[in-house]
Parts: structure tokens; C-alpha cells; sequence
């Protein structure tokens, strides 16, 4: 099959390229009037928080919970002992998810709490760390 020369693209004019397509939600999305998936509430949902660690490679020494369980509003607090070892193929993504026994890097999640209202003010926990 030859190839077709007679189609030049500096001359030929396009629909599509090189336009500025309408963008009926643009206004919305730029005065921040536009509802995203996040801007949902449900009867009854829950919100998320989870506390990080401030140090990278700090030994954790132990989690209290109890103030955080003590809040109105909270109904539930995990931590990296709530979860099972389980299969050895897993263990490094365990490790990653929630530190355990040491934080792995700054940042790295070391407690979550579900609570009825983002407005609790609460500390989810106190880890007590060591660095190394």
C-alpha cells in the first residue's frame, strides 16, 4: 500500500486539535461550588484518622489507647497489633501498612481511629518512640 502525500497538516484544519474545548464545569470547579466524591455525607458515616510517626527508624516501646477510646464519638482505634502475621508472603506489606515493633521511615502510620465527626479533637494516640 503507497503511502498518501497529498495530506499536508499545516494546511489541513482540524476539529478537535488545537481548539479550546467548553468546559461546562469549569466555573464550578475554579470558585470551588463543584461536589467531588470526598464532599459526600452519608447518615451514619464514620471519619478516619490516622496518626503518623514523626521520626524515621524509631523503635516504638508501647501504644496507649485508652484516652483516645475514652472520647465521645470514637468507635474504633487499630493498631498494628490488631492485625494477624499471617502468611510470610505478606510480611513485608504488613510491615508497610501499619509499623509495629519499629517505624520504618517518617511518616510511616502507626495508629487509626474512626470516629462520628472529623471535629473530635483528639490525639489518636500517644506512642512513646526511641530513635535509633
Amino acid at each position: 500500500m503507497p503511502l498518501d502525500t497529498s495530506f499536508d497538516p499545516a494546511t489541513h484544519k482540524f476539529k478537535i486539535v488545537g481548539s479550546r474545548p467548553v468546559r461546562p464545569d469549569g466555573i464550578d470547579k475554579v470558585t470551588g461550588r463543584a461536589k467531588f466524591g470526598a464532599d459526600a455525607n452519608a447518615p451514619g458515616m464514620l471519619v478516619g484518622k490516622i496518626l503518623r510517626s514523626p521520626h524515621a527508624h524509631a523503635k516504638i516501646r508501647s501504644i496507649d489507647t485508652t484516652k483516645a477510646a475514652k472520647l465521645p464519638g470514637v468507635k474504633a482505634i487499630v493498631t498494628r497489633a490488631d492485625f494477624k502475621e499471617g502468611d510470610p508472603a505478606l510480611r513485608d506489606v504488613l510491615r508497610n501498612v501499619m509499623a509495629r515493633d519499629k517505624v520504618l521511615y517518617d511518616g510511616h502510620a502507626v495508629a487509626a481511629v474512626a470516629a462520628t465527626s472529623a471535629t473530635t479533637r483528639f490525639c489518636p494516640t500517644s506512642p512513646t518512640s526511641t530513635r535509633r
